[in-house]
């Protein structure tokens, strides 16, 4: 009876350790993903946003991303073509007030997809839309650039 335990926990331990070893094949990074990869293969770059883990200031987020049936990555994730005020930099208080008002816009959305364009400093550079509306286009029509609020600070 002893043997017979461990031989199942001997095999429940090797079970563990490939579907370990195959998940990780499965959630690693692209840090080699070139502009023409995405080109060539854009259905398979733009995904819906089952979760939103955190809204780091108001370009910046990390993303639970629907990739396959099953299959869900987690994205740290900077917007494309859009630059908003830090929260760490010389203009903080309009950082953390742009942060809030893209958390309220999030969280009132329907559908969040995220198209994958690029890759860069250890995040996905990417376009968000929100039932449909680019995030970017509307941080730009809110006057909540860096450029806007926070001129100084681009010098």
């Amino acid at each position: 009876m002893i043997s017979m335990k461990r031989f199942t926990l001997f095999g429940l331990l090797i079970v563990l350790l490939a579907t370990v070893a195959v998940a990780s094949e499965l959630f690693k990074e692209f840090p080699d993903l070139s502009e023409q990869d995405i080109i060539e293969n854009e259905p398979a770059f733009n995904y819906r946003v089952l979760a939103i883990a955190r809204v780091i200031d108001g370009d910046t987020f990390e993303f639970w991303l629907h990739i396959a049936p099953r299959l869900a990555y987690f994205a740290d994730v900077r917007l494309a073509n859009v630059d908003t005020p830090e929260i760490r930099g010389d203009c903080k208080e309009e950082g953390f007030r742009v942060k809030g008002l893209v958390e309220e816009f999030l969280a009132e959305a329907g559908e969040i997809r995220v198209k994958l364009t690029g890759y860069s400093f250890g995040r996905w550079v990417c376009i968000v839309t929100i039932d449909g509306e680019d995030l970017a286009e509307w941080i730009k029509e809110n006057k909540l650039t860096k450029a806007y609020l926070c001129p100084e600070e681009l010098n």
